[in-house]
């Protein structure tokens, strides 16, 4: 049997871990721990940015289909570029910008009309980058109608 005395005095080989030791062991895990930081913040903001594209391909595919829907001749299909800011059902806004140009014309009528879509989320402080399609979550279709009346509508 062994005695207290004995059981309570420290081996040789197990002292532990010395205050160098472990303060190294801390800045170890502060660079792992700032490093896994960086890495959630990307995933944060790559996670908002494809929640405003889902958001804008929403919009914008709503858009083109209501072009699609309305007849050639449509006051709606008229030339031209429009902007209006629009609301989804969560309240989160958006900027469409709608461009529609007389791409062929036969006869001094228009044959072919290019419809083009572009959605920016509006930030909450009311500023959009339409600089360029560069900002997460901007969306940009382009579509093309014809007219359905019989004769050329080539190029």
């Amino acid at each position: 049997m062994i005695s207290a005395t004995a059981q309570s005095r420290p081996r040789n080989n197990e002292r532990g871990f010395t205050v160098f030791e472990t303060a190294i062991a801390l800045v170890v895990m502060a660079v792992v721990g700032l490093a896994a930081a960086g890495g959630f913040v990307y995933a944060i903001r790559y996670n908002a940015g494809a929640a405003d594209r889902a958001g804008s391909m929403s919009i914008a595919q709503t858009a083109i289909e209501k072009f699609r829907a309305v007849t050639f001749a449509d006051a709606a299909m008229t030339a031209g570029v429009t902007t209006i800011t629009v609301a989804d059902s969560t309240g989160r806004t958006y900027s469409v910008k709608t461009t529609i140009a007389d791409k062929t014309v036969v006869n001094l009528k228009p044959t072919i009309k290019s419809i083009t879509i572009e959605v920016y989320p509006v930030n909450s402080s009311g500023t959009i980058n339409t600089t360029t399609l560069d900002y997460y979550g901007s969306v940009k279709l382009y579509t093309e109608r014809s007219t359905p009346l019989m004769g050329t509508n080539l190029h």
